[in-house]
């Protein structure tokens, strides 16, 4: 019987270093998962909230929304989503421009949107900064990742931050 004694002892701590291995390994799958997830979910709400304002633009022509809640409120989307992938849930708001024809897009942090003035609203992009797992529109890295109605033969607007 006192042969077995450090024989216990070592399957414990053997079994402990498996357990620890595994979720050394488990980890940054789970991460990779996590961060897929919420990508997907931030494509899902940016092209719903997209899909929102033309049918907002469908029935007041001329006109873009001034904030996302008009689109609650007459429901053309189901509620105020907030960006998966920004720690504080604010979407960029992407604007267009006052000047005609113009091959840029405006973006302004929705928490300053009281400052702007003038809003017209065609789309919205992510906060979050980085490379991303998935790819939407050729794009991998977030800050190129513009959810927005088309505005134009030119496929990728140049992007201006406002800075209230």
């Amino acid at each position: 019987m006192v042969k077995n004694r450090g024989f216990t002892y070592l399957t414990i701590v053997f079994m402990v270093f498996i357990l620890t291995l595994s979720l050394a390994v488990a980890i940054p799958v789970w991460q990779t998962v996590l961060k897929r997830a919420l990508e997907k979910e931030t494509i899902f709400r940016g092209t719903r909230i997209v899909k929102g304002i033309q049918m907002y633009m469908l029935k007041h022509p001329g006109t873009f929304p001034r904030d996302l809640d008009v689109l609650v409120k007459e429901k053309f989307i189901r509620r105020h989503w907030k960006d998966p992938l920004s720690k504080d849930g604010y979407w960029y708001l992407v604007m267009k421009p006052g000047v005609p024809n113009a091959k840029y897009v405006i973006l302004v942090k929705e928490q300053d949107l009281p400052k702007y003035k003038n809003p017209a609203i065609i789309g919205v992009a992510p906060r979050a900064e980085g490379s991303s797992i998935l790819t939407y529109n050729g794009e991998t890295d977030y800050k190129n990742w513009l959810f927005i109605i088309p505005i134009g033969a030119e496929k990728k607007p140049k992007v201006v931050y406002w800075k209230g």
